[in-house]
């Protein structure tokens, strides 16, 4: 699904839990300015107002909707349109609703328990909701160790040490209220979130610039170890391939 893929392009997600519409739409527009690609707003703020997706998908933003708890909302006209879709509970009729919109979905879990509910109804991700309450980035690492197909979303990220979470193979990094506390009500305010925003993406775009580096040196160096390797000839001898 090029959704998704597009979600796991853009790393972060930044959850904008406002309700008021104008401040909703400076806070995206700070984000935004500040490297972020993609914002999630909760459902009961984007109710009954069908131009606020719109507007935000204008900014090149992917925009999803979180809170869905029910099928009947990912079909709602206001919802229709949105990159994603996010639940904090296990839900399998919204993954079904999903799949029939063609609209990536995101189950919410902490427990091990509910963790593994959620992977066994197949969205295209599943979200930690707060992993550092059960050990940080050890936890995850001990979830992907236990379901190594699993996607990953880390919740209610931290502002220092979320590339840790990254390191054990979490996908997606979600930030809410640490980032945008205090709440922006000043216009240095806001030049302050979008300063904060790209503290948080240059760290990213460093890691994973290091990481694919990493991975192409580790790549190169089988290619040689695999040319040098003896291989045996007539007469019993070996040369190097």
């Amino acid at each position: 699904m090029e959704a998704a893929t597009a979600l796991r392009d853009a790393g972060i997600i930044a959850s904008l839990q406002l309700v008021d519409e104008r401040r909703l739409l400076r806070a995206a527009t700070a984000l935004w300015e500040g490297g972020f690609r993609a914002v999630e707003l909760p459902y009961f703020s984007i109710r009954g107002n069908r131009r606020l997706i719109p507007t935000l998908k204008e900014m090149d933003l992917l925009v999803g909707v979180g809170f869905v708890t029910r099928s009947s909302q990912v079909r709602e006209p206001e919802v229709i349109g949105a990159d994603f879709i996010a639940t904090a509970v296990t839900a399998p009729d919204v993954v079904m609703a999903c799949e029939e919109a063609d609209v990536p979905c995101i189950l919410g879990g902490l427990s091990p328990t509910e963790i593994w509910r959620a992977y066994e109804m197949r969205p295209d991700f599943v979200k930690v909701t707060d992993p550092g309450s059960l050990g940080g980035p050890r936890y995850a690492e001990s979830l992907r160790g236990s379901l190594p197909m699993l996607h990953l979303v880390g919740g209610n990220m931290p502002l220092h040490g979320y590339l840790s979470y990254l390191e054990v193979g979490v996908e997606v990094l979600e930030f809410g209220g640490a980032l945008l506390l205090p709440q922006p009500t000043s216009r240095d305010e806001w030049v302050d979130l979008s300063l904060r925003a790209s503290e948080l993406v240059a760290a990213f775009e460093s890691w994973r610039a290091r990481r694919a580096q990493d991975i192409e040196v580790k790549a190169k160096t089988a290619q040689v170890d695999d040319h040098v390797q003896p291989r045996r000839v007539p007469g019993g001898y070996s040369r190097p391939s």
